[in-house]
């Protein structure tokens, strides 16, 4: 299966399909770490409403344009005239003051791009985002997949870096004739083929949000969720998405931002699990030293606001499915599943069915050879798949 942007450990599609099979038309899907869009594409091509939410935007915008209808031949000849405006335009004259303004982004579009690249990046970003050159949002967000995928990759092409695709970029060489212009073409036409636009039935939603505050979504609203939260101490998306986002009208510093909310992410003191997470503690080693025991806290603390908002959103009797790798902290298996489960009971929450999988080596994503590749993938070897169901009171 091609998917339309390289995505650190995507949902397997089995998973996401399995668990939408045979869902009744009118029910309403929700997955509030979207990722890839593995879940809302499916949804959309099986004819099912759906809504995503993510705090990356990278994530949004790919998980939007997986599940959204787009007419191939009207995103060719979009990409005609954005390739002919950028061509002409004077790169010194685009104006882009997310950049411009602020001297911590250039510095970093500095030293992660050459010339070149910076020039036609510039003028592609002038009509995309500065000025959109049309008025047709889907379309637009299509294009400016088809521009990120050329930047989010495993060897250089529009950067000076390597692994950027699997999140772990570092600078491999300091000259770089790539061109964006010549290669844009070839990379729409594998979005579009990725995407199957002709397939999709029903257009998703895509929000830009806080899975542990979904102030958009209604109680009691939402039929069936199904997610992969992040998994304590795995991958860093937005060190590979900071080099596209900053093409997409982003600073540095408010990427900074959004990557300091991020699950797991904020410090948690004294709270109201203390006692559930202490049991948590007692069942692992002495050794847990004070620094892991506050990593471990405030990542439960979250999977509690993560479950809580989930339970609150979902309909009485229906399920929602978890998908949940351990994690490896320093030599130390930490059973993520298990705190997952002690947050989710705890909102509410019954578990009814668990099953386990190996990660396939081909989904992985890991990085290429030569940076930390054994320490990440003995992390995620294998993932638990949990349904939980919200019983009637």
């Amino acid at each position: 299966m091609i998917h339309i942007h390289p995505f650190p450990a995507r949902m397997a599609p089995e998973i996401a399909l399995k668990g939408l099979e045979g869902l009744p038309k009118d029910y309403v899907v929700l997955d509030p770490m979207s990722g890839s869009g593995m879940v809302l594409g499916t949804a959309a091509k099986v004819g099912l409403q759906a809504i995503g939410y993510d705090l990356d935007p990278l994530a949004c915008l790919i998980s939007r344009v997986n599940g959204r209808s787009v007419a191939a031949k009207k995103a060719e000849n979009a990409l005609k005239d954005l390739l002919s405006l950028a061509r002409e335009l004077d790169s010194e004259k685009a104006t882009l003051g997310w950049i411009d303004n602020d001297p911590a982004t250039k510095k970093f579009i500095d030293f992660w791009f050459g010339n070149k690249q910076q020039k036609q990046l510039r003028a592609l970003s002038y009509f995309l985002v500065e000025r959109p050159f049309i008025k047709n949002s889907v379309v637009l967000d299509v294009l400016k997949v088809a521009v990120s995928r050329l930047i989010v990759t495993k060897e250089p092409k529009a950067s000076f870096a390597r692994d950027t695709a699997h999140s772990r970029p570092h600078r491999t060489i300091t000259e770089n004739n790539f061109d964006v212009f010549e290669a844009l073409p070839n990379s729409l036409r594998h979005v579009i083929s990725a995407l199957r636009p002709d397939q999709i039935k029903q257009n998703v939603k895509s929000f830009r949000g806080d899975a542990r505050r979904m102030g958009r979504i209604s109680d009691h609203s939402v039929d069936c969720i199904i997610t992969s939260p992040p998994y304590l101490n795995a991958i860093d998306y937005m060190r590979g998405h900071k080099l596209s986002l900053v093409w997409l009208g982003h600073d540095v510093g408010s990427l900074r931002n959004i990557r300091s909310r991020a699950v797991g992410a904020e410090l948690v003191l004294d709270s109201e699990h203390d006692q559930e997470f202490s049991k948590f503690l007692a069942r692992l080693h002495d050794d847990i030293d004070d620094k892991k025991k506050r990593i471990l806290k405030r990542y439960y603390v979250d999977l509690c606001d993560l479950t809580k908002d989930a339970f609150r959103v979902l309909k009485t009797d229906r399920d929602a499915t978890y998908v949940m790798g351990n994690s490896n902290v320093k030599g130390r298996e930490i059973r993520n599943s298990d705190l997952l489960i002690l947050a989710a009971e705890k909102a509410g929450f019954v578990v009814s069915d668990i099953k386990t999988r190996e990660i396939p080596e081909n989904r992985r994503y890991m990085p290429m050879k030569g940076s930390n590749q054994t320490a990440l993938s003995n992390r995620m070897k294998q993932e638990y798949v949990i349904r939980f169901h919200k019983p009637a009171a």
